[in-house]
C-alpha cells in the first residue's frame, strides 16, 4: 500500500482547516443535498465531502458509510488533494498504490474511487468530493466535469461567512478533543452529553431574548420489528437516514442530537408553537414520502415525533431536566 505524500503547504492547510471548525463538527445539510444529488446524479450510493486534516479524514457529509472519519494514511483522499485533475480509480484491485489498502481488502471494499479535491477561498485544498463503490466501474471525460461542477458547490458553501450563532459560538469554544466527546461517530450529529451542552447555551440565550424554544423528540418506530428484519448493521443506515431527514427540514441555526440508535432530539429556537407544528408537519410528509434503500432493499422509515416548547421559567431549568421531560411524555 502506498501512503499518501503530506502536500508542500500542509501547516497552511492545517491552520485553514483549523479556522473553519470543520474537523469535529456534526453533518450539515447544505452539504447532504449535494452528496445526495452526487449519488442520485451518478447512479452511486457512496458520496462524501471529506476533509483531509492531520492524521485522518473527516467526513463532512456522508452517504452509504457508517463511519465519520478513517486514518489518513489509507485514505484515497489523501492523495487527490496533491493535484488539481480529479483521482480516478476505476479498480483499485489494479492500481498497485490501493490493491493492498485495508479499505479495498475489507470492507467497504472500495473498487471504485473517483475524487475531486475541494478548495477554500484561497485555494487552499481541504479535502475532496469523492464517489466510492464496491464495484468496478469506467468515468468518462464527461463524468469529471460533472464531478468537478458539484465540487465547486461544495466550495461555494465553505466559503460563505460563518453565521454569528449559538451553535457557532459553541463549535468555536471548544477544542477540536472536546468537540470529538460531543459527536456521535456514525450518525454524524451531537451525541447526547453534546446536545445537552449546547442546549444550555440555547436556552440560556433563548431566556435572554426573551423568546420561547422547542425541543422535537423524533424516534424510529418498531425498531426491534427493524432490527429483526434488518439486522445491526442495517439499523444504521436507519438512523442515518433519519438524522439526514431531520437535518434538512430544521430550519438554519437549529441542531440534531443523538439519543441512540433509535432516536433524536432537534432545537429550535424564536420558533411559535404554530411554526413547530407545521415544521412536524412537514417533517411527517417527508418521512412518508420518501424511501430509504439500503443494500438493495428499499423501506419507508415510520417515526413518533412529539415536541416540548418552552418559555419564561421553563428556560431556567437545566438541558438534561428538559430533555427528561422531552422523553417522559406520553
Amino acid at each position: 500500500m502506498q501512503k499518501p505524500d503530506i502536500p508542500y503547504n500542509e501547516e497552511e492547510r492545517t491552520r485553514a482547516i483549523q479556522n473553519l471548525g470543520m474537523i469535529y463538527s456534526p453533518s450539515e445539510a447544505r452539504f447532504d443535498r449535494i452528496t445526495r444529488l452526487v449519488c442520485r446524479h451518478f447512479d452511486i450510493d457512496t458520496a462524501l465531502v471529506t476533509i483531509v486534516y492531520k492524521e485522518i479524514q473527516w467526513f463532512k457529509s456522508l452517504q452509504g458509510l457508517n463511519a465519520c472519519s478513517t486514518d489518513r494514511e489509507v485514505s484515497f483522499c489523501g492523495h487527490a488533494i496533491l493535484t488539481d485533475e480529479p483521482l480516478i480509480v476505476e479498480n483499485a484491485l489494479l492500481d498497485p498504490r490501493f490493491m493492498d489498502n485495508p479499505l479495498v481488502v475489507d470492507s467497504p471494499r472500495i473498487r471504485f474511487y473517483a475524487g475531486q479535491p475541494i478548495k477554500d477561498a484561497f485555494g487552499i485544498p481541504l479535502g475532496t468530493l469523492c464517489l466510492i463503490d464496491s464495484v468496478p466501474r469506467a468515468f468518462s471525460a464527461e463524468d469529471k466535469r460533472d464531478l468537478r461542477d458539484f465540487a465547486r458547490l461544495v466550495e461555494a458553501e465553505v466559503a460563505k461567512p460563518v453565521e454569528d450563532t449559538v451553535v457557532s459560538r459553541f463549535i468555536q469554544k471548544l477544542s477540536e478533543n472536546q468537540r470529538s466527546l460531543l459527536i456521535d461517530p456514525i450518525v454524524g450529529s451531537w451525541n447526547r452529553r453534546g446536545f445537552e451542552a449546547l442546549l444550555d447555551k440555547e436556552m440560556e440565550n433563548a431566556a435572554r431574548l426573551g423568546e420561547e424554544l422547542s425541543l422535537i423528540h423524533v424516534k424510529l418506530s418498531s425498531f426491534d420489528v427493524i432490527m429483526s428484519r434488518f439486522g445491526h448493521d442495517r439499523v444504521v443506515d436507519f438512523s442515518k437516514f433519519t438524522a439526514s431527514i431531520i437535518r434538512d427540514i430544521l430550519p438554519n441555526g437549529s441542531s440534531v442530537g443523538s439519543l441512540g440508535a433509535d432516536a433524536f432530539v432537534a432545537v429550535c429556537s424564536g420558533m411559535k408553537v404554530s411554526e413547530v407544528v407545521r415544521l412536524i408537519e412537514e417533517l411527517k410528509v417527508r418521512f412518508a414520502e420518501t424511501t430509504l434503500e439500503t443494500h438493495g432493499v428499499k423501506a419507508l422509515v415510520d417515526v413518533e415525533i412529539r415536541f416540548l416548547t418552552l418559555n419564561g421559567d421553563g428556560l431556567k431549568r437545566t438541558a438534561v431536566a428538559a430533555v427528561d421531560q422531552l422523553l417522559s411524555l406520553d
